[in-house]
């Protein structure tokens, strides 16, 4: 009698088991939750699976430790700090590896990725541009504001960024290296045309031939790798229309 009570009960245990995954797709199919439910539902499933299987591993390691002469309280202080270790591990790199973009390999975190890179970089760039001495004047807000007339230009040690008599199309914010300033009648070709002047970070250049109207009046030669803050004519005409300390 005794044999098939518990034959029956583990036929229906094993039913339940297994019918659970045809109903779960069932539900899946035609059943629409809302999307926080469903997130919620299977984090916990999630959740319930990761520690049911940590726990197994968790107990094995402590059992073998035991048997190796480990007391029980040292073999679960031995286990318990290894979870603690790899969680901060495991964190801490997951933190480090969404600021490198791995996020983006997952669609619902991408865009909070995205605007968290977009706030890092302009917060970086509001920055260096209120170092600059010829917007240094200007308050956040209005350096923000400016963020979206801004593009960047890179160029490597000796290349020329613009020539003695070149028209004014643009000023120049330098983000990183430094500049070298070659008089007038200096190509700047070679490395032995010595420069009068050197601009390094946070430094502006270019925005007298802007104001003046007239071509340029020094050859700029780039010392270093350089990563140049370009703002265009036609964007610094309007800048220097809203704010008229710039034109002083």
């Amino acid at each position: 009698m005794t044999s098939a009570i518990d034959l029956l009960a583990v036929a229906l245990l094993g039913l339940a088991t297994t019918s659970s995954s045809i109903l779960g797709v069932a539900i899946g199919l035609y059943v629409r939750f809302p999307k926080r439910v469903l997130a919620a539902i299977l984090a916990f499933a999630a959740g319930a699976l990761i520690s049911a299987l940590a726990i197994e591993l968790a107990y094995e390691s402590a059992r073998q430790l035991h048997h190796h002469a480990f007391g029980v309280q040292s073999a679960w202080a031995f286990v318990g700090s290894g979870f603690a270790l790899e969680a901060v591990v495991y964190y801490s790199a997951t933190l480090f590896l969404e600021t490198k973009g791995a996020a983006i390999r997952f669609p619902t975190r991408f865009n909070e990725y995205a605007i968290l890179h977009k706030k890092k970089v302009s917060k970086e760039l509001i920055g260096l541009l209120s170092k600059s001495d010829l917007l240094r004047h200007l308050p956040p807000e209005g350096i923000e504001a400016m963020l979206s007339r801004i593009h960047t230009r890179r160029i490597g040690p000796g290349e020329i960024v613009f020539r003695a008599g070149d028209p004014g199309d643009a000023l120049y914010i330098i983000a990183s290296g430094s500049v070298e300033v070659l008089p007038a009648g200096h190509d700047g070709t070679t490395h032995a045309s010595r420069p009068i002047a050197t601009l390094d970070e946070g430094r502006a250049f270019g925005e007298m031939a802007l104001l003046a109207g007239g071509p340029r009046t020094a050859t700029i030669r780039a010392g270093t790798a350089t990563e140049l803050l370009v703002i265009g004519k036609e964007d610094f005409e309007k800048l220097v229309k809203q704010d008229r300390q710039l034109a002083c």
